[in-house]
């Protein structure tokens, strides 16, 4: 899940701090910062992305249009976390905290805990991934659930690792004059998302894991 960093509150086109009269009035503002991705899935959403109320409005309606409780959700993450009044401290939230370094994905295409953590931020670790079901499988395929699925995630994920790791692959066999030519080809390739599999995928290469963390927009500098 890529950190991002969205502290400060955005400005308007005359140097005023925006503030807004409906939540939905931030979206411009929050894709202008932390790019045009779900926060959570990591998926690109180039129509449907809603603003996420991180402590949701039903519950907490006086954090409705505060900058800090707002990030970008699919349909997907959003639905599946719903209305649920979260503790904060119960979760990792990836505009608060180093959440690249919480989760590890694999050929199962799922997204798993890091078996690194500790036995506390594990707990916590898990309770971000069901809270935004991305520990959801994709049905059997060629079923009628398959056929009919809204919540393609699972299978996304999939696709975006294998093509991640074939891309490393190919790197690691290039040439040096090579890899320069190649480096803005992969970050132009990356942006169909799943930042934090890319960045995974590289682990070998620091060249193309910085190209990663500069060129994705709102990525949180300070923890790389």
């Amino acid at each position: 899940m890529r950190p991002v960093d969205k502290d400060a509150q955005p400005l308007k086109d005359d140097g005023t701090v925006a503030t807004f009269n409906t939540y939905q009035q931030s979206r411009r503002y929050l894709i202008d910062t932390i790019g045009e991705y779900c926060s959570y899935c990591e998926r690109p959403i180039l129509t449907s992305l809603a603003v996420e109320h991180i402590q949701p409005k039903t519950h907490n309606g006086h954090l409705e249009l505060v900058w800090s409780n707002l990030l970008l959700a699919c349909t997907n993450c959003n639905s599946t976390k719903g209305h649920t009044n979260v503790i904060l401290a119960n979760y990792f939230w990836p505009d608060r905290e180093n959440t690249f370094k919480k989760f590890s994905y694999d050929l199962s295409g799922l997204v798993k805990v890091n078996p690194l953590l500790n036995v506390p931020d594990a707990i916590i670790a898990q309770n971000t991934i069901s809270l935004v079901g991305l520990d959801r499988v994709q049905p059997n395929v060629g079923t009628r659930e398959w056929e009919e699925a809204s919540d393609r995630r699972h299978e996304h994920r999939l696709q975006a690792y294998i093509e991640a790791n074939g891309y490393a692959t190919k790197y690691d066999t290039a040439t040096i004059t090579e890899k320069a030519t190649y480096l803005p080809f992969l970050i132009d390739i990356s942006k169909k998302g799943f930042w934090s599999i890319w960045m995974n995928a590289f682990e070998a290469f620091p060249e193309v894991q910085r190209a990663l963390i500069d060129d994705f927009k709102g990525t949180r500098q300070i923890y790389f």
